[in-house]
């Protein structure tokens, strides 16, 4: 008896583990989805970058207006 229900625990936990594997595979993307996410992952990179960029010339260039309109400003009065 103790027999037979050895077997089937290990019947069943044999099956229970294959169903966690093709689990598993069906979940992880294919090689290009990989692919396809890198090359999306350094895309947003590289706008992030030129997107920094443009932020600090628009500060830049707002910190030269504001000394230009200061100097205009002193030289007014």
């Amino acid at each position: 008896m103790f027999a037979s229900i050895a077997m089937v625990v290990i019947g069943a936990g044999h099956y229970i583990t294959k169903l966690v594997r093709l689990k598993n595979e069906r979940l992880r993307p294919s090689a290009d989805v990989e692919m396809r996410l890198a090359r999306l992952e350094v895309a947003i990179d590289d706008m992030a970058a030129e997107l920094t960029r443009v932020t600090e010339g628009q500060q830049f260039v707002t910190k030269l207006l504001a000394e230009k309109s200061a100097e205009v400003a002193h030289g007014r009065s």
